[in-house]
């Protein structure tokens, strides 16, 4: 009885045993390294990059798909040209340094103009307020924003202008 058991679901239990052993291989299988709010304002200063600020809170279904999707999409063009960070925009503990200031993340996110999540916020390598997107982003549609910052463009042109000389 126990050969016949074994003969019927030796097979099927080889492939289950098979799945569970082989692990899918991620689009995207860098781990992005977010930095601490602190620490990325520190390291845009010393290298003169750029800080993408991601602002999410841990109730937020889009938040989290903007985390697991669309970062991990952009990360690979763009972690050489900007320092990332996140702040909870629910954590009214945590105190912060920015602009001489001891704020939560709350306030900091309030400070940056930030009134809903997701957000990402743009900052210059001086900490310097940019601008901020407000609501889920596809990769697709923060490709050339990004662009346009990093290049600092933005400094000399229009977005639109931006835009139409890069052919996008």
């Amino acid at each position: 009885m126990k050969n016949s058991t074994i003969i019927k679901y030796g097979p099927v239990l080889a492939v289950v045993l098979l799945l569970f052993a082989i692990k899918p291989t991620p689009v995207h299988s860098q781990e992005i390294q977010w930095a601490s709010f602190e620490e990325a304002l520190s390291i845009a200063d010393s290298t003169g990059r750029p800080i993408l600020v991601d602002v999410w809170a841990p109730w937020c279904g889009w938040c989290k798909k903007m985390e697991k999707e669309v970062y991990p999409k952009i990360q690979s063009n763009f972690e050489r040209q900007f320092v990332f960070t996140r702040l909870n925009r629910d954590d009214n503990e945590t105190l912060l340094s920015y602009k001489n200031q001891q704020l939560t993340a709350l306030r900091v996110a309030q400070h940056l103009n930030v009134q809903e999540v997701p957000g990402l916020v743009l900052l210059n390598s001086n900490g310097e307020y940019l601008l901020h997107l407000s609501g889920f982003r596809e990769a697709s549609q923060l490709r050339p924003i990004l662009s346009y910052i990093a290049s600092e463009a933005y400094q000399r042109q229009s977005f639109e202008e931006f835009l139409s000389e890069a052919g996008l």
